[in-house]
């Protein structure tokens, strides 16, 4: 394992803007025989999520609210190091929610693999999974937790700093007309000037950031646009 961490911690220092760093984790996944990646940062008001796991998948992940349901996520939230899972392995102690995640995740290639999960500022938990198609993960043996969490807290700054677009789909809810109202709103206009340069009314205004806000679990309207920036909404 130390091998491919070091890997990591490499990859974590190359020059680049995000696409470089996008496609440094690809090719670095691939190289380390994984199926794919998984890199979510789960913060007080929402998780940033960067993967290259199949679109499709990421789309499910979004619609069916998995974030809440994710075993592997729960785990981490639970422990402190370095793990391996296994959805077939685990299945007996599982709830029927857990393993139909579980099997829907492997229709997609997503079977078992290793996660670390790694404590960062303001109360947010970062945390990087490599998955693969197998069964059962190989890296059973030799895992360094010390040396595990310093690669992944060099990528998780490296990521944090290049400021990666989330890759799992933006809410439904937030339209163009939302997007639209909190760019102006960032930019130091008031919801009534908003009004008037969207051509709508100030109660139009007022609703759509209302709703944003309650989808986003805000609570007020800087934190509103801290978050959707955060997110890559705006």
């Amino acid at each position: 394992m130390r091998h491919w961490l070091d890997k990591l911690v490499d990859l974590a220092a190359i020059p680049g803007d995000e696409r470089i760093v996008k496609l440094g984790l690809a090719e670095f996944t691939e190289e380390m025989g994984f199926a794919g990646y998984a890199y979510v940062n789960i913060l007080p008001s929402h998780a940033h999520i960067v993967s290259n796991y199949r679109p499709e998948w990421q789309s499910e992940y979004a619609e069916h609210h998995y974030l809440d349901i994710d075993p592997v996520l729960r785990r981490a939230r639970a422990l402190n190091g370095v793990f391996t899972w296994s959805g077939e392995r685990e299945r007996s102690r599982l709830s029927r929610e857990e393993r139909s995640f579980y099997a829907h995740a492997a229709d997609f290639g997503i079977r078992s693999g290793v996660t670390i999960p790694i404590k960062a500022a303001y109360g947010a938990l970062a945390i990087f999974t490599l998955a693969s198609e197998k069964p059962e993960s190989e890296l059973k043996h030799g895992m360094d937790p010390v040396a595990a969490a310093a690669a992944v807290g060099q990528l998780h700054t490296r990521i944090t700093f290049t400021d990666l677009a989330p890759t799992v789909p933006q809410p439904e809810f937030f339209d163009a007309r939302a997007a639209n109202y909190l760019y102006w709103i960032s930019e130091g206009k008031t919801k009534a000037e908003v009004a008037d340069i969207a051509n709508v009314t100030y109660n139009s205004v007022r609703v759509k950031l209302r709703q944003a806000s309650k989808h986003l679990d805000t609570k007020n309207t800087t934190h509103l646009v801290s978050v959707a920036i955060r997110k890559g909404l705006i």
